[in-house]
């Protein structure tokens, strides 16, 4: 299915939630990739990492497991993004697994879709195919990323599900007429579509007052081994020092 109109709601509400969340249709060219771009059907393995060296370049005293950790969440944060505010503002979904993304110095911001093809249907049946485009793409993220260093499976995963239940947290603060049930049933069914393991539905919960989803993560991001920064609010690490004061 073609339609401008879905395209042109999409690329608004985008930029509504977040103005670096910039996307447009564009095609790339056939014979080369522009520099700075990373799309699946290009070798992307030296622009992430430079983008893994701007990151070291700036933060030293972090470490790499840092680096790596935020290497990750920049590659992946645009397209989960894009799959939440297509099924559920625009109730459709483009080829996540073709985006092209902006890579600027130290971050990725702004996207480029390969044709105004998509697809619509009911929730479950977006979000089953959000999954196995998410997948594709992020399979290939860590395929590059293993050409020069050693990323594990396990280790996306925590982070893949984290991001994911991060965008359902904000989903309940857009919409705070949506139900708990509601809201535990699509976190269900985006960790079976994302092949993620169930266990982590534990790490939501539901505020019965403020009619939101609370999120304690399973991963840390690392930043507060940058100078002056902090733990997170919703980190693991935070919330271990909170319930083990005295």
């Amino acid at each position: 299915m073609s339609n401008p109109l879905f395209f042109k709601r999409l690329f608004k509400y985008s930029k509504q939630v977040t103005p670096y969340l910039d996307g447009q249709i564009k095609t790339l060219a056939s014979n080369s990739v522009e520099q700075n771009i990373i799309q699946i059907e290009y070798n992307s393995s030296e622009v992430i990492r430079n983008l893994y060296e701007n990151l070291k370049h700036s933060n030293p005293e972090a470490g790499a497991a840092y680096w790596l950790t935020r290497t990750w969440g920049l590659l992946c944060w645009q397209p989960i993004y894009t799959a939440f505010i297509s099924i559920y503002a625009c109730r459709g979904l483009p080829q996540l697994s073709s985006i092209a993304q902006h890579v600027q110095e130290g971050y990725v911001a702004g996207y480029q879709l390969q044709s105004q093809s998509y697809i619509k249907g009911t929730d479950e049946e977006l979000i089953l195919e959000a999954g196995k485009e998410l997948n594709k793409l992020f399979n290939y993220f860590r395929n590059e990323i293993n050409s020069w260093t050693r990323i594990r499976p396990g280790f996306t995963a925590h982070l893949f599900a984290d991001a994911i239940f991060g965008c359902l947290v904000k989903l309940s603060q857009f919409y705070p007429s949506l139900s708990e049930q509601y809201l535990l049933t699509q976190a269900q069914l985006w960790l079976k579509a994302c092949d993620l393991p169930e266990k982590l539905l534990k790490s939501l919960n539901y505020n019965k007052q403020s009619k939101e989803l609370v999120l304690v993560r399973t991963s840390c991001c690392l930043v507060y081994k940058c100078q002056g920064q902090h733990l997170c609010s919703n980190c693991p690490r935070a919330w271990k020092s909170a319930n083990h004061s005295p």
